[in-house]
């Protein structure tokens, strides 16, 4: 019972760190792939704190539908990365473009990840662990690919 608790812990607190807000508006980003890349992450981002929500309060009503939409916009992210498609107001780092393998993969692993907690809670399963993977999946490509809140670029 203490590690369930532990893990829900752990996953609650990594779907809030998805929500920090953003310091600056979609609207203050140039139209194109950069913006659009901005409010796809901002739904999935959404969609990650109505699950970590759900399993702090044992609603689950919301996790399949929830799930399904992160693996849609997963498939989605790597279109929304083209070559030179940086702006300073961008959180996306050049290590993007450098190690474009990894972070093509990464995006895989996530949709892949949201599309097996989308079937756990279909079938009305435990998907702790499949929650806890998916958000270990968002934050490795956040550390390696995103620019942190407190260093964001000027």
């Amino acid at each position: 019972m203490r590690k369930t608790a532990m893990v829900m812990g752990t996953i609650v607190l990594m779907a809030g760190g998805l929500q920090v807000a953003s310091a600056h508006e979609a609207k203050d980003l140039p139209a194109g792939p950069i913006r659009d890349r901005h409010e796809l992450m901002e739904g999935i981002g959404k969609n990650a704190k109505i699950i970590g929500d759900a399993l702090k309060s044992g609603d689950h009503s919301q996790v399949e539908q929830a799930a399904g939409k992160i693996q849609t916009s997963a498939s989605k992210i790597p279109s929304l990365f083209p070559a030179g498609s940086t702006d300073p107001k961008s959180r996306a780092k050049p290590e993007i473009w450098t190690n474009w393998k990894k972070f093509e993969e990464d995006a895989k692993q996530l949709e892949a990840a949201a599309g097996v907690l989308e079937d756990r809670a279909r079938n009305g399963g435990d998907f702790q662990a499949e929650a806890k993977k998916m958000f270990d999946t968002c934050k490795s490509c956040h550390q390696d690919f995103r620019v942190p809140e407190k260093d964001e670029k000027k």
